[in-house]
């Protein structure tokens, strides 16, 4: 069971989550074969990475929702105003008018595991964890979010 570390946060205070995500992947490093050292950001998502998603079929882990999505990131190329403080998988909404620019998120990666999640079979606080890993790691987040991830857990049984 991987231990999660979560910021110590004011529950009055509003955080920038983008200083969060990707800290430990961004600063990996290797040596080169002649003693010099080069980075290596391959698993970090850059602005120009999210641009060229395509969209594909998101599949949530745990409730098995199956549904076409258009992007995956955090600034939706056809919804300008929209900025998400983590990647996740964004489809235009059906049932809105065309060129409004109006999303709907269907989920996202937990932080710990990398499952792909639905809004409902997840939790969001600082990052986005998954029922699974945030009912295993439930002593690490605040005491008013322990409700919350128990009734979540227990919503399916994992």
């Amino acid at each position: 069971m991987r231990r999660v570390h979560l910021p110590k946060i004011s529950s009055r205070r509003l955080v920038d989550i983008s200083v969060y995500t990707g800290m430990d992947k961004e600063a990996s490093t290797s040596q080169d074969t002649r003693g010099g050292s080069k980075n290596q950001n391959s698993s970090s998502t850059t602005v120009a990475d999210d641009k060229k998603d395509p969209g594909g079929t998101f599949k949530c882990f745990f409730c098995h929702l199956n549904e076409h999505f258009d992007y995956k990131g955090s600034q939706p190329p056809f919804s300008k105003q929209i900025c998400y403080s983590e990647n996740c998988y964004i489809m235009k909404d059906p049932f809105s008018l065309p060129n409004r620019g109006e999303v709907l998120v269907l989920g996202g990666d937990c932080s710990v595991c990398n499952k792909s999640v639905c809004l409902g079979c997840s939790i969001f606080y600082t990052k986005r964890f998954c029922k699974e890993c945030a009912f295993n790691n439930v002593k690490q987040f605040p005491l008013q979010l322990h409700n919350k991830i128990t009734s979540l857990a227990q919503s399916e049984n994992i």
